[in-house]
């Protein structure tokens, strides 16, 4: 609990920035936060922002109604461990970080989440620019997703899941004034309701984040108290700024090969055109790469139920 009350003191001594580095950086400021959560909340209405309460400890430079985002009984039927030992992607990050840390995580991101559905409430497209899976999936990083679906149908044979593996979880998202990223809480529950220990969701845990990732620390934007495991921050601006990077040169390397094919099919004079659009990830979009990135720490946890289309 050292390190959390540590953790707290840093939070409340660092001063809040408004001076946006998001595409330098890859952290965002407060503004871009709560911009990330609105789209992720459109997006995604499984997520929604809290509500207002006297049981929140609000931060004064963020609307009441928007200090963290949750949501609840995200399903974990297996533990971290199982994962580790069936799953892996099979992924070349050496061009992603020299920092084994960043290479670690990105080398996960896709092998354990759906295809993100960019489809909203009313059922039209909301993403005007290319769907992000599909962009990092042009980054060389392949998916194993459908090996683990064909590994379902095959055991669909079994008829009763294993009650003691099913567990429970709620997501918070909060917003890191020291690391100026969000910040992801997990609070467990078994299959009858009760709480998990902080050591049963450590079992939650990828064994490879478990002691430098993860730490046991209350939630700090509740007045009471309630234990969770907060997955550390301090990695997460480097991996944002390395997929930033790569999806601006996926994106310029598309644009590229549409600009050859109009050329070839006699549309040059349209070539002109496209030399001022923005290739770079828009910052609305940051929480839905953020989840993505998150899964290498929680494998077990169904992170994809969360981003599920409505």
């Amino acid at each position: 609990m050292i390190r959390s009350t540590l953790s707290s003191w840093r939070e409340y001594l660092t001063p809040i920035t408004h001076k946006s580095t998001f595409l330098t950086t890859g952290q965002i400021t407060p503004e871009e936060f709560v911009q990330a959560g609105d789209y992720l909340c459109h997006m995604f209405p499984t997520w929604k922002w809290n509500e207002g309460s006297s049981d929140v400890s609000y931060r004064d430079f963020l609307p009441k109604n928007k200090q963290f985002l949750v949501i609840r009984k995200v399903p974990c039927d297996k533990r971290a461990e199982q994962c580790v030992e069936v799953e892996g992607a099979d992924v070349d990050v050496k061009d992603f970080a020299e920092d084994g840390d960043e290479g670690d995580v990105l080398e996960y991101i896709g092998s354990e989440t759906e295809h993100i559905q960019s489809t909203s409430e009313g059922g039209t497209k909301d993403l005007p620019i290319d769907d992000i899976d599909e962009l990092i999936q042009d980054m060389e990083i392949k998916d194993d997703y459908e090996n683990e679906d064909a590994e379902k149908r095959n055991g669909a044979s079994t008829l009763f899941k294993d009650i003691a593996q099913e567990r429970y979880y709620d997501l918070y998202i909060a917003y890191s004034t020291s690391y100026r990223v969000p910040k992801m809480y997990i609070v467990g529950f078994n299959a009858d309701g009760s709480p998990l220990t902080p050591e049963q969701m450590f079992e939650d845990i990828s064994p490879d984040y478990r002691t430098k990732t993860a730490t046991i620390e209350k939630l700090p934007f509740y007045k009471n108290s309630i234990l969770s495991v907060s997955i550390h921050p301090c990695k997460h601006a480097n991996v944002m700024k390395i997929l930033l990077d790569k999806v601006r040169v996926v994106r310029q390397r598309r644009r590229k090969e549409q600009q050859e094919e109009q050329e070839i099919d006699g549309a040059g004079d349209w070539e002109d055109l496209q030399d001022d659009i923005d290739d770079s990830l828009r910052v609305d979009q940051y929480l839905i790469v953020f989840l993505k990135f998150i899964t290498s720490v929680t494998p077990s946890i169904q992170h994809d139920y969360t981003m599920e289309g409505w």
